[in-house]
Protein backbone atom coordinates (compact mmCIF):
# COMPACT_ATOMS: atom_id res chain seq x y z
CA UNK A 1 0.00 0.00 0.00
CA UNK A 2 3.09 2.59 0.84
CA UNK A 3 6.22 0.50 0.21
CA UNK A 4 8.19 0.22 -2.76
CA UNK A 5 5.98 -1.58 -5.75
CA UNK A 6 8.02 -1.69 -9.04
CA UNK A 7 10.50 -3.83 -9.59
CA UNK A 8 12.41 -4.18 -13.05
CA UNK A 9 12.24 -6.94 -15.26
CA UNK A 10 15.78 -8.10 -16.95
CA UNK A 11 16.92 -5.25 -19.12
CA UNK A 12 15.89 -5.18 -22.63
CA UNK A 13 18.59 -5.14 -24.44
CA UNK A 14 19.66 -3.52 -28.26
CA UNK A 15 20.66 -0.33 -29.45
CA UNK A 16 19.46 3.00 -29.55
CA UNK A 17 17.45 2.75 -32.79
CA UNK A 18 15.62 -0.27 -30.61
CA UNK A 19 14.49 2.15 -28.22
CA UNK A 20 10.85 4.23 -29.31
CA UNK A 21 10.72 7.63 -28.66
CA UNK A 22 8.20 8.75 -26.63
CA UNK A 23 5.70 12.13 -27.33
CA UNK A 24 4.03 12.56 -24.00
CA UNK A 25 0.69 15.27 -24.54
CA UNK A 26 -0.82 16.15 -21.48
CA UNK A 27 -3.49 18.49 -21.32
CA UNK A 28 -5.12 20.83 -18.57
CA UNK A 29 -8.41 20.48 -17.18
CA UNK A 30 -10.21 18.09 -19.81
CA UNK A 31 -12.00 14.96 -19.30
CA UNK A 32 -13.84 12.20 -20.95
CA UNK A 33 -16.59 14.16 -21.49
CA UNK A 34 -14.20 16.70 -23.55
CA UNK A 35 -13.96 13.98 -26.37
CA UNK A 36 -16.59 13.43 -29.46
CA UNK A 37 -15.35 9.52 -28.81
CA UNK A 38 -16.86 9.53 -25.44
CA UNK A 39 -20.17 10.89 -26.99
CA UNK A 40 -19.95 14.13 -26.58
CA UNK A 41 -22.36 15.09 -30.15
CA UNK A 42 -21.08 19.27 -29.86
CA UNK A 43 -17.53 19.05 -29.51
CA UNK A 44 -15.26 18.92 -32.42
CA UNK A 45 -11.97 16.48 -32.07
CA UNK A 46 -11.80 14.26 -34.57
CA UNK A 47 -8.22 14.32 -34.50
CA UNK A 48 -8.30 12.52 -31.61
CA UNK A 49 -11.24 10.28 -32.25
CA UNK A 50 -9.14 9.30 -34.78
CA UNK A 51 -6.19 8.68 -32.46
CA UNK A 52 -8.42 7.16 -30.07
CA UNK A 53 -9.58 4.69 -33.10
CA UNK A 54 -6.18 3.36 -33.68
CA UNK A 55 -5.11 3.07 -29.59
CA UNK A 56 -4.95 1.16 -26.92
CA UNK A 57 -7.35 3.21 -24.44
CA UNK A 58 -6.89 2.59 -20.58
CA UNK A 59 -10.60 3.26 -19.65
CA UNK A 60 -9.76 3.34 -15.89
CA UNK A 61 -6.58 5.24 -15.64
CA UNK A 62 -6.25 7.68 -12.42
CA UNK A 63 -4.77 10.92 -11.05
CA UNK A 64 -5.30 13.67 -8.88
CA UNK A 65 -8.12 15.70 -8.72
CA UNK A 66 -5.88 18.66 -10.22
CA UNK A 67 -3.01 20.40 -11.75
CA UNK A 68 0.57 20.05 -9.89
CA UNK A 69 -0.07 16.91 -7.72
CA UNK A 70 -0.97 14.90 -10.99
CA UNK A 71 2.40 16.68 -12.24
CA UNK A 72 4.53 15.48 -9.42
CA UNK A 73 2.82 12.06 -9.97
CA UNK A 74 3.97 11.76 -13.56
CA UNK A 75 6.97 12.97 -12.82
CA UNK A 76 7.65 11.05 -9.68
CA UNK A 77 6.19 7.67 -9.57
CA UNK A 78 4.92 8.68 -5.87
CA UNK A 79 1.47 9.78 -4.89
CA UNK A 80 2.03 13.58 -5.00
CA UNK A 81 1.83 13.91 -1.16
CA UNK A 82 4.97 11.35 -1.24
CA UNK A 83 6.63 14.03 -3.82
CA UNK A 84 5.85 16.86 -1.27
CA UNK A 85 2.97 18.37 -3.68
CA UNK A 86 0.29 19.10 -1.34
CA UNK A 87 -1.36 22.56 -3.39
CA UNK A 88 -1.12 24.20 -7.06
CA UNK A 89 -0.24 27.56 -4.79
CA UNK A 90 1.69 28.92 -1.82
CA UNK A 91 5.07 27.46 -2.49
CA UNK A 92 3.49 24.02 -2.09
CA UNK A 93 3.42 22.96 -5.52
CA UNK A 94 7.58 22.09 -5.33
CA UNK A 95 8.54 18.70 -6.65
CA UNK A 96 10.71 17.34 -3.71
CA UNK A 97 14.63 18.14 -4.97
CA UNK A 98 15.34 14.90 -3.71
CA UNK A 99 13.96 12.73 -6.11
CA UNK A 100 14.91 11.09 -9.36
CA UNK A 101 12.34 12.29 -11.69
CA UNK A 102 10.87 10.95 -14.82
CA UNK A 103 13.46 12.33 -17.77
CA UNK A 104 16.60 11.31 -15.29
CA UNK A 105 15.43 8.01 -16.12
CA UNK A 106 15.42 8.47 -19.95
CA UNK A 107 18.53 10.47 -19.78
CA UNK A 108 19.88 6.75 -18.28
CA UNK A 109 18.60 5.23 -21.51
CA UNK A 110 20.52 7.48 -23.95
CA UNK A 111 17.77 9.26 -24.56
CA UNK A 112 17.61 13.40 -25.63
CA UNK A 113 14.76 15.14 -23.34
CA UNK A 114 12.51 18.26 -23.76
CA UNK A 115 9.88 19.03 -22.27
CA UNK A 116 7.65 22.35 -23.32
CA UNK A 117 4.69 24.11 -21.97
CA UNK A 118 3.37 24.31 -18.49
CA UNK A 119 5.72 22.57 -15.41
CA UNK A 120 4.28 23.60 -12.25
CA UNK A 121 6.44 21.83 -10.08
CA UNK A 122 8.44 24.97 -9.06
CA UNK A 123 7.39 27.95 -7.48
CA UNK A 124 10.85 28.41 -6.37
CA UNK A 125 14.07 28.11 -7.45
CA UNK A 126 15.79 25.27 -4.98
CA UNK A 127 13.70 22.63 -2.86
CA UNK A 128 14.13 22.25 0.45
CA UNK A 129 17.67 20.27 0.37
CA UNK A 130 18.67 23.57 -1.75
CA UNK A 131 18.77 21.46 -5.01
CA UNK A 132 17.63 23.17 -8.11
CA UNK A 133 13.48 22.83 -9.28
CA UNK A 134 13.53 23.70 -12.41
CA UNK A 135 13.00 21.11 -15.47
CA UNK A 136 15.99 22.16 -17.44
CA UNK A 137 17.90 20.87 -14.26
CA UNK A 138 16.43 18.17 -13.71
CA UNK A 139 16.82 16.17 -16.36
CA UNK A 140 15.18 17.67 -19.89
CA UNK A 141 17.97 18.80 -21.93
CA UNK A 142 15.75 21.62 -23.04
CA UNK A 143 12.64 23.30 -21.52
CA UNK A 144 10.43 25.81 -23.02
CA UNK A 145 7.89 26.74 -20.31
CA UNK A 146 6.55 28.77 -17.69
CA UNK A 147 5.45 27.97 -13.86
CA UNK A 148 1.55 27.50 -14.47
CA UNK A 149 -0.34 28.89 -17.21
CA UNK A 150 1.20 29.91 -20.36
CA UNK A 151 0.03 33.41 -21.73
CA UNK A 152 -3.08 32.49 -24.77
CA UNK A 153 -1.38 35.11 -27.62
CA UNK A 154 2.12 36.24 -27.43
CA UNK A 155 3.45 34.46 -24.78
CA UNK A 156 6.56 34.81 -23.38
CA UNK A 157 8.11 31.02 -22.22
CA UNK A 158 11.58 30.51 -20.62
CA UNK A 159 14.12 28.56 -22.05
CA UNK A 160 16.24 26.89 -20.18
CA UNK A 161 16.68 30.18 -18.23
CA UNK A 162 16.05 32.68 -20.68
CA UNK A 163 13.10 34.39 -21.53
CA UNK A 164 11.56 34.24 -25.41
CA UNK A 165 8.62 35.86 -26.85
CA UNK A 166 6.15 34.44 -29.67
CA UNK A 167 3.54 35.27 -31.53
CA UNK A 168 0.47 33.39 -32.04
CA UNK A 169 -1.44 31.31 -30.57
CA UNK A 170 -0.22 29.50 -27.35
CA UNK A 171 -1.50 25.99 -28.48
CA UNK A 172 -0.06 26.54 -32.02
CA UNK A 173 3.05 27.25 -30.65
CA UNK A 174 3.75 24.70 -28.28
CA UNK A 175 3.12 21.87 -31.07
CA UNK A 176 5.27 24.04 -33.50
CA UNK A 177 7.88 23.93 -31.26
CA UNK A 178 8.08 20.80 -30.22
CA UNK A 179 8.18 19.21 -33.23
CA UNK A 180 11.12 22.05 -34.47
CA UNK A 181 12.78 20.38 -31.68
CA UNK A 182 12.59 16.73 -32.65
CA UNK A 183 13.45 17.70 -36.19
CA UNK A 184 16.28 19.54 -35.44
CA UNK A 185 18.30 17.07 -32.73
CA UNK A 186 20.42 13.89 -33.47
CA UNK A 187 17.67 11.70 -35.56
CA UNK A 188 20.10 8.95 -34.57
CA UNK A 189 19.22 9.54 -30.78
CA UNK A 190 15.89 8.43 -29.37
CA UNK A 191 13.94 11.25 -27.85
CA UNK A 192 11.64 11.89 -25.00
CA UNK A 193 9.03 14.67 -25.22
CA UNK A 194 6.85 16.28 -22.25
CA UNK A 195 4.35 18.40 -24.42
CA UNK A 196 2.15 19.75 -21.24
CA UNK A 197 -0.51 22.46 -23.13
CA UNK A 198 -1.91 24.27 -19.90
CA UNK A 199 -4.63 24.42 -21.80
CA UNK A 200 -8.22 24.32 -21.82
CA UNK A 201 -7.36 25.73 -18.46
CA UNK A 202 -9.14 29.14 -17.79
CA UNK A 203 -8.20 32.08 -18.72
CA UNK A 204 -10.77 31.10 -21.57
CA UNK A 205 -9.14 33.03 -24.98
CA UNK A 206 -9.21 30.98 -28.32
CA UNK A 207 -8.73 32.14 -31.55
CA UNK A 208 -11.85 33.34 -33.49
CA UNK A 209 -11.57 30.20 -35.97
CA UNK A 210 -12.12 27.65 -32.88
CA UNK A 211 -14.77 29.72 -31.37
CA UNK A 212 -16.70 30.33 -34.70
CA UNK A 213 -17.41 26.11 -34.24
CA UNK A 214 -19.99 26.33 -31.74
CA UNK A 215 -21.20 29.91 -32.89
CA UNK A 216 -24.57 28.25 -33.30
CA UNK A 217 -24.25 25.64 -30.02
CA UNK A 218 -26.29 25.92 -27.44
CA UNK A 219 -24.08 27.13 -24.85
CA UNK A 220 -22.61 29.72 -22.47
CA UNK A 221 -19.76 32.21 -23.51
CA UNK A 222 -17.15 30.60 -21.44
CA UNK A 223 -18.39 27.05 -22.03
CA UNK A 224 -17.86 27.91 -25.71
CA UNK A 225 -14.20 29.23 -24.98
CA UNK A 226 -13.63 26.12 -23.43
CA UNK A 227 -14.62 23.92 -26.41
CA UNK A 228 -12.97 26.05 -28.56
CA UNK A 229 -9.86 25.45 -26.80
CA UNK A 230 -10.45 21.89 -26.69
CA UNK A 231 -10.35 21.92 -30.75
CA UNK A 232 -7.11 23.98 -31.30
CA UNK A 233 -6.03 20.95 -29.12
CA UNK A 234 -7.45 18.75 -31.65
CA UNK A 235 -6.48 20.52 -34.83
CA UNK A 236 -2.71 20.44 -33.31
CA UNK A 237 -2.85 17.12 -32.67
CA UNK A 238 -3.60 16.20 -35.99
CA UNK A 239 -0.79 18.04 -37.25
CA UNK A 240 1.30 16.61 -35.08
CA UNK A 241 -0.14 13.10 -36.35
CA UNK A 242 0.44 13.57 -39.96
CA UNK A 243 3.81 15.22 -39.74
CA UNK A 244 4.82 11.84 -37.86
CA UNK A 245 3.16 9.56 -40.90
CA UNK A 246 5.69 11.39 -43.21
CA UNK A 247 8.69 10.73 -40.72
CA UNK A 248 11.42 8.05 -41.56
CA UNK A 249 11.07 6.54 -37.82
CA UNK A 250 7.20 7.14 -37.42
CA UNK A 251 6.82 3.17 -37.08
CA UNK A 252 8.89 3.53 -33.94
CA UNK A 253 7.22 6.99 -32.35
CA UNK A 254 4.58 6.04 -29.11
CA UNK A 255 2.32 8.89 -28.91
CA UNK A 256 0.54 9.15 -25.59
CA UNK A 257 -2.61 11.35 -25.35
CA UNK A 258 -3.84 12.33 -21.52
CA UNK A 259 -5.04 14.93 -19.14
CA UNK A 260 -4.41 16.03 -15.66
CA UNK A 261 -7.68 16.09 -14.30
CA UNK A 262 -11.14 15.93 -14.84
CA UNK A 263 -12.76 19.18 -16.55
CA UNK A 264 -13.71 22.65 -14.52
CA UNK A 265 -16.28 22.67 -12.03
CA UNK A 266 -17.17 26.12 -12.78
CA UNK A 267 -17.31 26.06 -16.75
CA UNK A 268 -18.30 22.41 -16.38
CA UNK A 269 -21.46 23.06 -14.49
CA UNK A 270 -20.79 20.63 -11.46
CA UNK A 271 -22.64 21.24 -7.92
CA UNK A 272 -20.71 20.65 -4.77
CA UNK A 273 -21.90 17.44 -4.54
CA UNK A 274 -20.76 16.45 -8.03
CA UNK A 275 -23.55 16.25 -9.97
CA UNK A 276 -24.18 18.42 -13.70
CA UNK A 277 -26.08 21.45 -13.25
CA UNK A 278 -28.85 21.62 -15.88
CA UNK A 279 -26.58 23.94 -17.73
CA UNK A 280 -23.51 21.71 -17.13
CA UNK A 281 -21.22 20.33 -19.98
CA UNK A 282 -21.61 16.38 -21.12
CA UNK A 283 -19.40 14.52 -18.91
CA UNK A 284 -19.50 10.83 -20.30
CA UNK A 285 -21.80 10.31 -17.55
CA UNK A 286 -19.34 10.43 -14.77
CA UNK A 287 -20.18 12.47 -11.28
CA UNK A 288 -17.36 14.92 -10.16
CA UNK A 289 -15.12 17.22 -11.90
CA UNK A 290 -11.44 18.99 -10.82
CA UNK A 291 -10.63 19.26 -7.15
CA UNK A 292 -13.67 16.73 -6.39
CA UNK A 293 -13.27 12.99 -5.05
CA UNK A 294 -15.94 11.03 -7.52
CA UNK A 295 -14.79 9.42 -10.15
CA UNK A 296 -14.74 12.33 -12.83
CA UNK A 297 -12.54 14.36 -10.99
CA UNK A 298 -9.49 12.21 -11.51
CA UNK A 299 -10.42 9.48 -13.99
CA UNK A 300 -9.06 10.85 -17.15
CA UNK A 301 -8.55 9.59 -20.87
CA UNK A 302 -5.22 7.85 -21.56
CA UNK A 303 -4.80 7.05 -24.73
CA UNK A 304 -1.57 4.76 -26.33
CA UNK A 305 -0.22 4.67 -30.00
CA UNK A 306 2.59 2.12 -30.48
CA UNK A 307 2.54 0.95 -34.32
CA UNK A 308 3.01 -2.68 -34.19
CA UNK A 309 2.35 -3.22 -30.71
CA UNK A 310 -0.83 -0.85 -29.58
CA UNK A 311 -2.21 0.74 -32.83
CA UNK A 312 -5.59 -1.01 -32.98
CA UNK A 313 -8.84 0.00 -30.48
CA UNK A 314 -8.50 -2.01 -27.89
CA UNK A 315 -10.20 -0.80 -24.60
CA UNK A 316 -8.26 -1.65 -21.05
CA UNK A 317 -9.96 -1.13 -17.36
CA UNK A 318 -7.21 -2.33 -15.38
CA UNK A 319 -6.90 0.35 -12.27
CA UNK A 320 -4.38 2.20 -13.67
CA UNK A 321 -2.64 5.34 -12.27
CA UNK A 322 -0.20 8.41 -12.82
CA UNK A 323 2.42 6.45 -10.23
CA UNK A 324 2.23 3.66 -13.32
CA UNK A 325 4.30 5.95 -15.77
CA UNK A 326 7.90 5.90 -14.47
CA UNK A 327 7.83 1.90 -13.85
CA UNK A 328 5.98 1.35 -17.51
CA UNK A 329 8.75 3.42 -18.96
CA UNK A 330 11.51 2.18 -17.39
CA UNK A 331 10.47 -1.34 -19.08
CA UNK A 332 10.08 0.09 -22.81
CA UNK A 333 13.25 1.67 -22.44
CA UNK A 334 15.08 -0.88 -21.06
CA UNK A 335 16.30 0.80 -17.60
CA UNK A 336 16.05 -0.19 -13.87
CA UNK A 337 14.97 1.55 -11.44
CA UNK A 338 16.96 1.76 -8.23
CA UNK A 339 14.40 3.84 -6.81
CA UNK A 340 12.71 1.75 -3.42
CA UNK A 341 10.19 4.83 -3.04
CA UNK A 342 8.13 4.01 -6.17
CA UNK A 343 4.60 3.28 -5.42
CA UNK A 344 3.53 2.60 -9.07
CA UNK A 345 3.60 -0.77 -11.42
CA UNK A 346 4.59 -1.50 -14.94
CA UNK A 347 1.08 -1.32 -17.49
CA UNK A 348 3.94 -3.11 -20.23
CA UNK A 349 2.04 -6.04 -19.90
CA UNK A 350 -1.33 -4.67 -20.69
CA UNK A 351 0.34 -2.63 -23.59
CA UNK A 352 1.26 -5.93 -25.18
CA UNK A 353 -2.06 -7.65 -24.46
CA UNK A 354 -0.79 -10.12 -21.41
CA UNK A 355 -1.96 -10.30 -18.12
CA UNK A 356 -1.94 -7.06 -15.83
CA UNK A 357 0.99 -6.85 -13.60
CA UNK A 358 -1.27 -4.59 -11.27
CA UNK A 359 -2.57 -6.62 -8.63
CA UNK A 360 -5.96 -7.50 -7.57
CA UNK A 361 -6.36 -6.28 -4.16
CA UNK A 362 -4.82 -2.45 -5.50
CA UNK A 363 -5.82 0.23 -3.73
CA UNK A 364 -5.32 4.27 -4.63
CA UNK A 365 -5.91 7.32 -2.59
CA UNK A 366 -7.52 10.24 -4.02
CA UNK A 367 -7.54 13.47 -1.94
CA UNK A 368 -8.22 16.94 -3.05
CA UNK A 369 -5.72 18.48 -0.34
CA UNK A 370 -5.72 22.04 -0.98
CA UNK A 371 -5.63 24.15 3.10
CA UNK A 372 -5.24 27.64 3.04
CA UNK A 373 -2.06 26.84 5.67
CA UNK A 374 -0.16 23.86 6.47
CA UNK A 375 -1.51 24.05 10.31
CA UNK A 376 -4.50 22.90 8.66
CA UNK A 377 -3.55 19.83 6.97
CA UNK A 378 -5.98 17.54 9.55
CA UNK A 379 -9.00 19.62 9.28
CA UNK A 380 -8.95 18.85 5.48
CA UNK A 381 -7.71 14.71 5.92
CA UNK A 382 -11.12 13.24 4.65
CA UNK A 383 -11.36 15.25 2.06
CA UNK A 384 -10.38 11.79 -0.01
CA UNK A 385 -11.77 8.75 -1.24
CA UNK A 386 -10.18 4.94 -1.66
CA UNK A 387 -10.43 3.24 -4.82
CA UNK A 388 -10.21 -0.48 -5.82
CA UNK A 389 -11.14 -1.69 -9.73
CA UNK A 390 -14.49 -2.07 -8.24
CA UNK A 391 -15.39 0.56 -5.54
CA UNK A 392 -15.01 4.22 -4.74
CA UNK A 393 -14.94 4.94 -1.12
CA UNK A 394 -15.59 8.75 -0.25
CA UNK A 395 -16.12 11.07 2.39
CA UNK A 396 -18.99 13.37 1.76
CA UNK A 397 -20.29 16.43 3.22
CA UNK A 398 -23.20 18.53 2.35
CA UNK A 399 -20.94 21.61 3.61
CA UNK A 400 -19.69 23.84 1.04
CA UNK A 401 -16.16 24.22 2.49
CA UNK A 402 -13.79 21.04 3.16
CA UNK A 403 -12.51 22.22 6.14
CA UNK A 404 -13.43 20.31 9.61
CA UNK A 405 -16.54 19.18 7.37
CA UNK A 406 -19.07 16.84 9.33
CA UNK A 407 -19.13 13.89 7.29
CA UNK A 408 -20.66 10.35 5.56
CA UNK A 409 -19.61 7.21 4.37
CA UNK A 410 -20.37 6.72 0.62
CA UNK A 411 -19.45 3.39 -1.08
CA UNK A 412 -20.30 3.36 -4.88
CA UNK A 413 -19.90 0.26 -7.45
CA UNK A 414 -18.38 2.44 -10.08
CA UNK A 415 -18.76 -0.71 -12.33
CA UNK A 416 -22.12 -0.37 -12.47
CA UNK A 417 -23.06 2.47 -11.81
CA UNK A 418 -20.42 4.98 -13.13
CA UNK A 419 -22.74 7.97 -12.46
CA UNK A 420 -22.02 7.00 -8.41
CA UNK A 421 -25.34 7.71 -7.81
CA UNK A 422 -26.12 4.77 -5.80
CA UNK A 423 -25.00 4.09 -2.35
CA UNK A 424 -24.31 0.64 -1.59
CA UNK A 425 -22.58 0.87 1.52
CA UNK A 426 -25.15 -1.15 3.21
CA UNK A 427 -24.87 -3.92 0.49
CA UNK A 428 -20.82 -3.91 1.12
CA UNK A 429 -20.21 -2.69 4.69
CA UNK A 430 -17.31 -5.01 5.22
CA UNK A 431 -15.89 -3.47 2.10
CA UNK A 432 -16.19 -0.05 3.30
CA UNK A 433 -14.48 -0.68 6.70
CA UNK A 434 -11.44 -2.52 4.65
CA UNK A 435 -10.77 0.80 2.79
CA UNK A 436 -11.65 3.18 5.73
CA UNK A 437 -9.29 1.14 7.63
CA UNK A 438 -6.58 1.20 5.12
CA UNK A 439 -6.61 4.65 5.11
CA UNK A 440 -5.43 5.80 7.69
CA UNK A 441 -2.18 4.15 8.07
CA UNK A 442 -1.76 5.64 4.37
CA UNK A 443 -2.43 8.91 5.51
CA UNK A 444 -0.38 8.95 8.36
CA UNK A 445 2.58 8.05 6.35
CA UNK A 446 1.85 9.94 3.36
CA UNK A 447 1.85 13.02 6.02
CA UNK A 448 6.10 12.47 6.65
CA UNK A 449 6.50 13.11 2.56
CA UNK A 450 4.70 16.48 3.05
CA UNK A 451 8.47 18.11 2.87
CA UNK A 452 6.66 21.93 2.14
CA UNK A 453 4.15 22.30 4.53
CA UNK A 454 6.52 20.50 7.16
CA UNK A 455 9.49 22.87 6.08
CA UNK A 456 6.98 25.63 6.41
CA UNK A 457 5.63 24.77 10.08
CA UNK A 458 8.88 23.81 11.21
CA UNK A 459 10.42 27.81 10.06
CA UNK A 460 7.45 29.20 11.27
CA UNK A 461 7.19 30.57 7.48
CA UNK A 462 3.90 30.24 6.57
CA UNK A 463 2.55 30.83 3.08
CA UNK A 464 -0.95 31.77 2.05
CA UNK A 465 -3.55 33.75 1.07
CA UNK A 466 -2.97 36.55 3.67
CA UNK A 467 0.63 36.75 3.64
CA UNK A 468 0.73 36.69 -0.77
CA UNK A 469 -1.73 39.48 -0.81
CA UNK A 470 0.14 41.13 2.09
CA UNK A 471 3.28 41.43 -0.44
CA UNK A 472 1.39 42.30 -3.12
CA UNK A 473 0.07 45.00 -1.51
CA UNK A 474 3.67 46.24 -0.30
CA UNK A 475 5.35 45.82 -3.50
CA UNK A 476 6.20 48.83 -5.23
CA UNK A 477 4.64 49.94 -8.38
CA UNK A 478 6.15 51.04 -11.49
CA UNK A 479 4.78 52.71 -14.74
CA UNK A 480 3.16 50.43 -16.76
CA UNK A 481 5.55 49.18 -19.20
CA UNK A 482 8.76 50.93 -17.52
CA UNK A 483 11.41 48.56 -16.59
CA UNK A 484 12.68 48.12 -12.88
CA UNK A 485 16.23 49.14 -12.38
CA UNK A 486 18.44 46.42 -10.20
CA UNK A 487 17.81 48.49 -6.97
CA UNK A 488 14.24 48.91 -7.69
CA UNK A 489 13.78 44.97 -7.86
CA UNK A 490 16.03 44.38 -4.52
CA UNK A 491 13.81 47.16 -2.56
CA UNK A 492 10.54 45.02 -4.44
CA UNK A 493 12.18 41.75 -2.78
CA UNK A 494 12.86 43.20 0.50
CA UNK A 495 9.32 45.03 0.75
CA UNK A 496 7.71 41.36 -0.02
CA UNK A 497 10.08 39.94 2.56
CA UNK A 498 8.79 42.04 5.15
CA UNK A 499 5.25 41.97 4.55
CA UNK A 500 5.20 38.47 4.55
CA UNK A 501 7.04 38.05 7.88
CA UNK A 502 4.85 40.50 9.39
CA UNK A 503 1.08 38.72 8.06
CA UNK A 504 3.19 35.18 9.44
CA UNK A 505 3.46 36.70 12.58
CA UNK A 506 -0.11 38.36 13.18
CA UNK A 507 -0.88 34.56 11.95
CA UNK A 508 1.57 32.84 14.44
CA UNK A 509 -0.06 35.04 16.81
CA UNK A 510 -4.23 34.03 15.95
CA UNK A 511 -3.06 30.44 16.57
Amino acid sequence: MVTAAYAAPESRSGTDADKPNIIFVLTDDMSWGELGCSGNEIIKTPNIDRLYDQSLRFRNFNVAAYCAPTRAQLMSGRHEFYAGVTDTRYERDNLRDDLKILPQYFKDAGYRTAMIGKWHLASLETGTTGKPLAPYKRGFDMALYVRNQVGRFDPALNRNGKDENFKGYCGDILFEQAMKWIEEGNQEQPYFMYLATSIPHSPLKAPKEYLALYEDAALGKGQKSYYAMVSNIDENMGRLMKWLENRPDKDNTILIFTTDNGHTVRWGGHDKDGFLMEDGLYNAGLRGGKNQQWRGGSCVPFIFHWPGVADKARDNNTLASGLDIIPTFCDIIGVKSDDSGLQGYSLFNDILGKPSSIPEDRMLFNHCGRWTYPTEIESFKYHAAVVTKRFRLVWETKQKSQKDAKRTLALYDYRSDPGEKQNVIEQHPEVAKRLAAAFEPWWEEAKQGMVNDLHQLETGNLVGPESQKAASDATPKTEKGKKMTLEEKKAQKRAKFMAAKKAKKEAAEKE
